[in-house]
C-alpha cells in the first residue's frame, strides 16, 4: 500500500492530471467572475441610459409645464408647444413630425419615438426595484401619452383651419365640426396624467432612489 502511494506521488502523468485539473477549475472561476462583472457592467450601463432619457423628461417638463394653464380655448400654437416639450438630444429628431403630413418620413421618426419611450417605461420598472421604478417608468409613458396627445390636437388645429378657409365660417363653427373641444380635453387630461406623475416623483424622491441603485 505504501509503495503504491510512493509511486502515485512520483507518477508524472497523475501530477500532471492534478495540475490541469486545478488550471481548469480556475479558468472556470476566472470565466465566472468575468461572467458576473460582464452582467452587472451591462446592467450598469442599461440604467444609465434609462435614466439619463428619464431625467431629460423630468426637465423638460419643468421648463414647460406652464405652459398648460388649462385655458378654454383652442391651443392654435400646440406646435410650438410641441417644439418646446421635444427641445432636446434625445426628442429633437421628432420636433418637425408635428407639421408633417401623415405617412412622411417625419411622421414615421415620430411613430418609432413613440415606440421606444413605451419601451423605456418598461425597461424601467424591470431594471429598478422598488416603488420608484414604478413612478419613473409611469412618467416617462405619461410624457409619451401628452406627446401623442399634442400630435393628434395638431392634426385638428389644421382641419379646424381648413375649414374655416374653405367655408369662409367662423372659428367657433369650425372648432364645433371638427370636434376641436373634446380633443382638446384629451390632451387636457394627457398633460393633469403627467402633472400627477410628476407631483408622485417629487414627493416619493424618486430620483434620489434610483440613483442609489445605479451607484450599486
Amino acid at each position: 500500500m505504501k509503495g503504491w502511494f510512493i509511486n502515485l506521488l512520483t507518477d508524472t502523468n497523475f501530477w500532471f492530471s492534478v495540475i490541469t485539473a486545478c488550471v481548469a477549475i480556475t479558468a472556470l472561476i476566472q470565466t465566472q467572475v468575468q461572467i458576473r462583472l460582464s452582467n452587472k457592467q451591462h446592467l450598469f450601463d442599461k440604467r444609465v441610459e434609462s435614466y439619463l432619457i428619464a431625467i431629460g423628461l423630468l426637465r423638460l417638463y419643468e421648463n414647460n409645464y406652464s405652459s398648460f394653464d388649462g385655458q378654454d380655448e383652442p391651443f392654435l400654437a400646440v406646435d410650438v408647444q410641441f417644439s418646446f416639450f421635444t427641445n432636446n438630444i434625445y426628442l429633437e429628431q421628432i420636433a418637425p413630425s408635428i407639421s408633417s403630413p401623415l405617412g412622411s418620413p417625419e411622421h414615421k421618426k415620430f411613430l418609432i419615438k413613440m415606440e421606444n419611450l413605451t419601451e423605456t417605461a418598461a425597461k424601467i420598472k424591470f431594471l429598478f426595484s422598488g416603488n420608484a421604478s414604478v413612478l419613473l417608468g409611469d412618467f416617462v409613458l405619461r410624457y409619451q401619452e401628452l406627446l401623442f396627445a399634442m400630435f393628434q390636437y395638431h392634426i385638428i388645429i389644421v382641419k379646424m383651419q381648413e375649414e374655416n378657409e374653405k367655408n369662409s365660417i367662423t372659428l367657433e363653427e369650425a372648432e364645433r365640426r371638427v370636434g376641436e373641444k373634446q380633443q382638446r380635453i384629451n390632451m387636457q387630461k394627457a398633460f393633469d396624467n403627467l402633472k400627477q406623475a410628476y407631483i408622485c416623483i417629487e414627493k416619493e424622491n424618486v430620483k434620489e432612489i434610483i440613483e442609489k441603485q445605479i451607484k450599486l
